[in-house]
């Protein structure tokens, strides 16, 4: 008889199998352990992206009340929820910009545009923080939000050095001009071949309008590389040039034309020759004119009163592009009757008209010196008080009057 082995795994149930070997008249038991095998778990990973879940901000916001009415959040509640803060800062940044606007600029609609430059510089860097703390607000990741404000320094810094040589140019040079104030609004200035009456400044160029009622808008940097030339409120001098003949007295010609300097409306009016040419003797009338609102008028009065007076003499005008030529004999010269042995009556000094701030400007820092030297003699001599205090007095005089000069337009 054939032996017939046969085996009966039992399971217990707590981790051991009893197997039951029949072979024969032979029982075996062979023992198992079973090890239960544990899951692995992938480690907790925090949320490195930068964007919080929304119970995380609703814990921020809620405290312990966002455990209790969790439930109770929609699908669209728990979606809206990250947008909160950046809702709230474009309230607060819309409505702040808003009466920023509203307080520095719309309410001073009358203000000039010169006075107007701080209030809008300040706008302008509200408007910059606004944009940085809407992106800051974002629920996006750290990297994505880091991005973003890079490419934003990036984008300013490449803009600044791209336009560096217009608007960082031009804007400097508007701070600078407000700074020097070397003309305003309402002067009268000559920036190259321009001649024309400021009319608005603004932060990158300067409005002037010409005597042709032409608007015409110079970048600020012009002012900066290029020398301006601004009428003084006090007075200008005006002035014109015509060619004489030689057969013609300057005693007989000075008089004419200071009268119509005169005429014109010019004060301490005087002749300058300034080029005795192959046929002609070039002259210079000029005169001060005290109101600079009718500087065009005055210019074209002075020259029309300068034909009245000559061609009333008889004395022509000599064109520079036509010579005159008259037959003469051998004895005649070409000399006018002179009558410059006269004495001149009341010869006005053309320097102390056009240089008189300067003079002035000269003579007061000499006697500012003069006396600074004399009160440090005094007291190296240890003087009195009484002494100093006369040199002290006039010092300070003389130092006020170079301030108030100065800023003398």
């Amino acid at each position: 008889m054939g032996t017939h082995a046969a085996a009966h795994r039992i399971n217990c149930g707590c981790g051991q199998v009893f197997e039951l070997c029949n072979s024969g008249h032979v029982i075996g038991v062979r023992v198992f352990t079973l090890t239960p095998i544990t899951p692995i778990t992938p480690p907790h990973r925090p949320n490195t992206r930068g964007a919080l879940p929304p119970k995380a901000i609703a814990d921020m916001m809620w405290g312990e009340n966002y455990a209790e009415n969790e439930g109770n959040l929609t699908p669209m509640t728990s979606l809206l929820v990250p947008y909160i803060p950046l809702f709230i800062v474009l309230t607060i940044c819309g409505v702040g910009l808003t009466l920023g606007h509203v307080m520095l600029l719309a309410r001073h609609k009358e203000m000039e545009s010169e006075a107007k430059l701080p209030r809008q510089i300040a706008l302008l860097l509200l408007t910059i923080l606004s944009l940085v703390l809407v992106i800051i607000a974002a629920p996006l990741p750290d990297s994505t939000r880091d991005q973003i404000l890079t490419l934003m320094g990036i984008a300013m810094s490449a803009a600044i050095a791209l336009s560096s040589a217009s608007f960082v140019t031009n804007f400097m040079a508007a701070v600078m001009l407000r700074i020097t104030k070397p003309f305003k609004v309402g002067d009268f200035i000559t920036v190259g071949d321009l001649f024309g009456k400021v009319s608005a400044r603004g932060l990158f160029d300067t409005e002037i309008q010409t005597e042709y009622r032409e608007l015409i808008a110079i970048p600020n940097a012009t002012f900066i590389t290029q020398s301006v030339t601004v009428a003084r409120s006090s007075g200008v001098i005006v002035s014109t040039t015509l060619s004489l003949g030689y057969d013609i007295s300057f005693a007989d010609v000075e008089p004419l034309m200071l009268e119509a300097a005169t005429d014109a409306g010019l004060s301490d009016s005087y002749v300058h020759i300034i080029e005795l040419g192959d046929f002609s003797i070039s002259y210079r009338v000029c005169g001060l004119l005290t109101n600079l609102d009718s500087i065009l008028t005055v210019r074209s009065e002075l020259r029309h009163q300068l034909l009245i007076k000559l061609h009333g003499a008889d004395i022509e005008i000599v064109s520079p592009t036509v010579t005159r030529h008259i037959t003469q004999s051998a004895e005649q010269k070409i000399l006018p009757v002179s009558n410059d042995a006269a004495p001149r009556e009341n010869t006005v000094i053309a320097e102390e008209i056009v240089f008189d701030k300067a003079n002035q400007i000269a003579t007061l820092e000499t006697a500012r010196d003069e006396l600074q030297a004399k009160l440090q003699q005094l007291k190296e001599l240890n003087s009195a008080a009484a002494e100093m205090a006369p040199v002290e007095e006039k010092l300070a005089h003389t130092e006020q009057v170079l301030k108030d000069l100065s800023q003398e337009t």
